[in-house]
């Protein structure tokens, strides 16, 4: 009978990726505390630790702190990390408005980024080509050797898709015609994915809080409202691909009505087009004037600026609209709070500043709990730096998963 069961080659990548993982968690930390989080012998942890300096992949960093109140015996602990600038990842981002490429260390550490925005008439070539082109650039500017670089890391927006020949093969996304024609131009490893999950993934503090690893939904707005879950670091597999099924959630019982959407759905009521739609419906030299104004006479220039100095001004029929959506989009989070036991609720493509986003985050104090409002919070990527949703990708693939092994 044929025996089966682990490789060695595959149990020293488990073990390197278990020992990269409680480190990635945990920050700097000494390999007594890796073997006690692991359950696995010092010894063993020191063997593979030490061959893993030697490469470059971690690095000591110093003695641990004295605790004054637990003075041990002996020699002090030494602290360990990751070596961020061991290996190097491009990303890219396709969205609606912009293509974004970065460089990026293993710290998602910005060392070079660049975009290009798009619209209609931008074909699929055009934005291939940007890719391509733009990441050569930045290997060739930042001297790179290809053993340094993971790859190239790429999300696409689910409407994007079709722009970009990606559809579903076996009931899974299928980006291999998209690979393809960036392999023409590109000479290393190109990793893709959702990247409403892949920006959520960048998003994610992945280091432990107070003994547990925290929950996050991440919503993204767009003409496409899209919303990723990641669970205990991992991004979760109902969320891989389908992420516009928020779309079919409930915010306005008998609300707007869609198409194949059920009354007073997230896709009536809150996507960019439905939100515009609710401010044409008010929009006039009479009802809003002072909109009116600010838009000079041009509803085409109603934005999120614009909308909020009307609010500010005491536009009464703004401010009525405005504390409407905040309340849907209110019960929207009360609901992934609960149904995701998400502790953070990040809030992606809103072009909120800091003011418009406190009146949004007082407002829902109001209508839901002060501990779940507090939990809502502003996407650290804004538009130019979506590429380290791609980021996240190749460096999850090519080094986490791969224990740092080339």
């Amino acid at each position: 009978m044929e025996k089966r069961g682990i490789s060695k080659l595959d149990l020293k990548r488990r073990n390197r990726m278990q020992i990269l993982r409680v480190i990635r968690e945990s920050g700097p930390i000494s390999r007594v505390d890796v073997a006690s989080a692991l359950e696995i012998t010092r010894a063993a942890v020191t063997i593979i630790t030490n061959e893993m300096i030697e490469e470059g992949v971690l690095v000591e960093i110093g003695e641990a702190p004295v605790n004054t109140e637990k003075l041990q015996k002996g020699r002090r602990k030494i602290l360990i990390d990751i070596n961020v600038n061991s290996r190097f990842a491009l990303g890219a981002t396709v969205d609606e408005k912009e293509v974004s490429v970065g460089l990026t260390n293993l710290n998602s550490e910005i060392l070079d980024k660049s975009s290009m925005i798009i619209d209609e008439r931008t074909t699929s070539k055009d934005i291939i080509n940007y890719i391509i082109k733009t990441s050569n650039e930045m290997i060739d500017n930042s001297c790179l050797t290809k053993e340094k670089v993971l790859g190239l890391g790429v999300g696409v927006v689910p409407s994007m898709w079709g722009k970009l020949k990606i559809f579903y093969k076996d009931g899974v996304l299928d980006f291999s015609n998209f690979i393809d024609k960036l392999k023409s131009g590109l000479d290393f490893d190109i990793h893709c994915g959702n990247a409403i999950g892949l920006m959520a993934l960048a998003n994610n503090d992945f280091r432990v809080q107070n003994g547990y690893q925290t929950n996050q939904a991440f919503i993204c707005n767009g003409n496409q409202v899209n919303l990723a879950v990641v669970n205990k670091n991992e991004l979760s597999s109902d969320y891989i691909s389908y992420t516009s099924t928020i779309e079919k959630y409930i915010v306005a019982p008998d609300g707007k009505q869609y198409e194949g959407y059920p009354n007073g759905s997230v896709k009536a009521e809150l996507s960019r087009t439905a939100m515009l739609n609710a401010f044409y419906d008010i929009y006039s030299k009479e009802k809003t004037p002072v909109l009116y104004e600010l838009t000079e006479g041009d509803k085409s220039q109603i934005n999120t600026d614009n909308v909020f100095m009307a609010l500010m001004r005491g536009e009464e029929a703004v401010k009525n609209l405005v504390d409407s959506l905040i309340a849907k989009y209110a019960v929207l989070i009360n609901n992934l709070s609960i149904s995701h036991f998400a502790k953070k609720i990040v809030l992606h493509n809103f072009k909120l500043n800091e003011k418009q986003f406190d009146y949004v985050k007082r407002e829902m104090i109001h209508l839901i709990s002060e501990e779940i409002a507090d939990r809502v919070v502003l996407s650290k990527l804004d538009g130019k730096n979506n590429f380290l949703g791609g980021c996240s990708l190749i460096i999850q693939d090519n080094f986490y998963v791969r224990g740092g092994m080339q």
